[in-house]
């Protein structure tokens, strides 16, 4: 399933990548979970990166690398349970997914 025009196709890595960015912007700037304003931050800084990154697939696989990476260590490094360290492990596994899709076969045509 590729995303597709005259002048692009989106993979399912990019699409999910431009999703991931678009949900960590929202959720970062309306405050749904009543966050630390450092953390805060962070999820918009990492929605920003989302939404630049998913318009080339290698870049977009790199952004999901860097969430595996960045969230995990910041999830298994805090000592107790908290809502950032929830979503820790929430966008660390968003990572694991964008990493690990595979972008779609083309279509005979």
């Amino acid at each position: 399933m590729a995303l597709s025009t005259a002048q692009f196709e989106f993979t399912r890595p990019q699409a999910l990548t431009l999703t991931a960015g678009a949900l960590q912007l929202a959720f970062g700037w309306l405050d749904l979970f009543g966050l630390n304003p450092n953390y805060r931050v962070v999820q918009l800084g990492v929605g920003v990166m989302g939404i630049v990154m998913a318009w080339r697939l290698d870049t977009a696989r790199m952004y999901g690398l860097v969430l595996l990476l960045g969230f995990g260590i910041l999830a298994f490094s805090l000592d107790d349970i908290t809502t950032e360290g929830f979503l820790g492990v929430r966008t660390a596994l968003v990572g694991l997914v964008i990493t690990l899709a595979r972008p779609a076969k083309r279509a005979p045509g």
